[in-house]
């Protein structure tokens, strides 16, 4: 048919600039992403309230590896090695330390609820003052997402070098040298899975991140006065 004679693609790219003075409050993609900052932070704070005990569970499983490996490794010790017995006391002490650690930021440190609580501190009168508390609560999701990459990091770092120096001074052949390699080998387990706080500030980013996405729809273009071609529609707002 001579209405799809031609094809065409038609571009349409949209933008709008505003001045501040006229700016609508719908313009910030802030004030645009749903869920709100605002809202998120509510909803974990709710949460944090009803936490149990299984927080970060790799890093509650690497701790509870350590403390087992160093539990086990005092009657594993190489002597002609560690005459002092010192490689034992390393790994038991970390991995303790590491469960008491989780235990504390999981139940006691409450990120979205101090969040929260600086939050409603603001007015929420204007569209400048519902943007301030929107990016005040995205500083918060983000804040504990950094928190929870620098724990995994931290929990790496010496719960693999305690399994370490465990394994250089074990018996040969003895059992703490197998389970040594294991809980080795756990300590790696954090860098493997993500955690709630960076899932969090994850979904928050893409969500907003869609408020810039193109649209792209199909349609019928006219050509001509009287020819009709089909065509795609894209278009961004930015």
């Amino acid at each position: 048919m001579k209405i799809f004679r031609y094809f065409m693609i038609t571009t349409l790219v949209s933008s709008s600039f505003s001045v501040a003075a006229a700016e609508s409050a719908y313009s910030y993609p802030e004030l645009q992403v749903r869920p709100l900052a605002t809202q998120r932070v509510k909803m974990q704070a709710k949460k944090e309230e009803s936490r149990g005990l299984v927080f970060q569970p790799s890093m509650q499983i690497s701790a509870i590896a350590t403390l087992s490996a160093g539990i086990l490794q005092f009657g594993n010790v190489d002597e002609s090695s560690d005459t002092e017995k010192r490689s034992p006391l390393i790994g038991t002490v970390v991995g303790a330390s590491w469960l008491g650690i989780n235990y504390f930021v999981g139940q006691k440190l409450k990120v979205y609820q101090e969040t929260l609580n600086e939050v409603k501190r603001l007015p929420n009168k204007t569209a400048e003052h519902k943007l301030i508390r929107e990016r005040i609560a995205e500083e918060g999701i983000n804040r504990a997402a950094k928190l929870s990459k620098r724990m995994k990091w931290l929990s790496v770092l010496t719960n693999a070098g305690a399994n370490a120096y465990m394994m250089s001074h074990a018996e040969k052949d003895s059992t703490s040298e197998v389970f040594n390699a294991v809980s080795l080998a756990a300590a790696f387990g954090p860098l493997l899975f993500s955690t709630d706080w960076e899932d969090i500030a994850k979904d928050q980013a893409k969500y907003k991140k869609r408020i810039y996405g193109p649209i792209l729809t199909s349609s019928i273009f006219r050509v001509g006065e009287k020819e009709l071609a089909p065509g795609v529609l894209f278009s961004m707002r930015f």
